[in-house]
């Protein structure tokens, strides 16, 4: 897949190594429903990060949703499809997408077994840019912390985005 707005843009699915063009990438990892001021923080984090590193920047999802995994009886509601969430990517000027399948093995693994197992030796990450509330592993057990600690101790960047807050205007309305 490409995008009018980046013609080079690549998407990657599957338990194979990424195309070429992503080797030694810098991953922006979420959910990214909306692609909204969060997320986009994220994705500008991991932009820095790999413009540093002189690596391709990509984000790293997951479809179908967790939240469909771990409750598929509950409706979910999605601002963005996978389709519009990977335009919106490419549009914020990523190299490409990795799209995971979230299913029972990808959910199993305790944090450092998704670290060593996918994002080093299926996707040879150089860097990592996550959100303040990101969760991955068995139960949820993953923080940014853990994912920082086990960056440093593997060799690889990790930035944690803070939480965006958005300043409105207070109007006031008299009546």
């Amino acid at each position: 897949m490409s995008s009018a707005s980046n013609p080079s843009f690549v998407v990657h699915r599957g338990t194979s190594r990424p195309d070429p063009r992503l080797k030694g990438v810098v991953v922006a990892i979420g959910n990214f429903d909306g692609v909204h001021r969060g997320h986009r923080a994220v994705i500008a984090a991991a932009l820095a990060r790999a413009r540093t590193l002189g690596r391709p920047a990509a984000a790293l999802t997951f479809e179908p949703h967790p939240r469909s995994f771990f409750r598929p009886q509950e409706p979910l509601f999605r601002l963005t499809d996978e389709r519009a969430k990977l335009r919106l990517f490419a549009g914020a000027g990523l190299d490409g997408a990795i799209v995971l399948t979230f299913d029972a093995p990808l959910a199993e693994p305790a944090p450092e077994d998704f670290v060593n197992d996918v994002l080093l030796h299926r996707l040879g990450i150089a860097g990592a840019a996550v959100g303040y509330d990101f969760r991955f592993g068995k139960n949820r057990a993953g923080t940014p912390d853990v994912l920082a600690a086990e960056g440093a101790r593997r060799g690889f960047a990790v930035d944690i985005v803070p939480a965006v807050e958005i300043t409105v205007p207070f109007l006031v309305c008299s009546m």
